[in-house]
């Protein structure tokens, strides 16, 4: 979880979120990717509550935080942010980011979002709010196509930023794209591999997979 006393008023602040159900080296490698590029000392992983755009995740809450704190044994710039799993009712992100804009005062906020999500951005709760809390950086990879409805993307267009250290000047309000490695593995991968009574121990740490087989998660029901 955050703290505000633990960073010097003004350092940038990144958020990464998802149901990480089971976080994968997917997630792993592409947020301590960004955090490297973006020239920073953490990466936050934000897992969500009760995510209004997804299927309630098959592994509990208490589950997906352990599987999280194994996998960061490998990967010690990146902590964990876990105040959307005690919030009561859907995980919308602008609430959080409206938290987190309040919490942090004078510090710039970064919302990772690869682009197959930023194309979505539209459904999202108050979409256009995200903007007044935290500025947007869209992780684009080899193959991935920016496909936004109309409205999100003269928005996007308007604030778009090449320079990371421009947009860093200002807390939000900025868009900026950044190229990451592809890992070609899905917690949807991973579930089928385990169905088929296999072990996808090469997708995500071995802790985390030793994890999934001792609590038999995402068994065939």
């Amino acid at each position: 979880m955050m703290s505000n006393s633990s960073h010097p008023v003004g350092e940038p602040l990144a958020i990464f979120g998802g149901t990480f159900d089971p976080v994968h080296y997917g997630h792993l490698r592409c947020a301590e990717e960004a955090r490297v590029q973006l020239g920073l000392e953490k990466m936050y992983l934000l897992p969500s509550g009760t995510p209004p755009h997804r299927n309630v995740p098959q592994a509990s809450t208490p589950q997906r935080l352990a599987m999280l704190r194994l996998a960061l044994g490998e990967f010690p710039n990146l902590e964990i942010d876990d105040r959307e799993t005690r919030r009561n009712g859907p995980s919308y992100m602008v609430d959080t980011l409206h938290e987190l804009h309040t919490e942090f005062r004078g510090r710039p906020i970064l919302l990772l979002l690869g682009q197959d999500v930023a194309n979505d951005l539209h459904t999202w709760h108050e979409w256009e709010r995200l903007f007044d809390f935290a500025h947007i950086v869209v992780l684009t990879r080899p193959g991935s196509v920016a496909e936004y409805r109309q409205d999100v993307a003269k928005k996007i267009d308007r604030r778009t930023c090449i320079d990371a250290q421009k947009l860093l000047d200002s807390q939000a309000g900025g868009v900026l794209y950044l190229a990451v490695t592809s890992v070609d593995v899905s917690a949807t991968m991973i579930k089928s591999i385990i169905r088929l009574g296999r072990a996808p121990a090469l997708m995500m740490p071995r802790a985390v997979w030793n994890y999934i087989s001792e609590n038999h998660l995402y068994l065939p029901v």
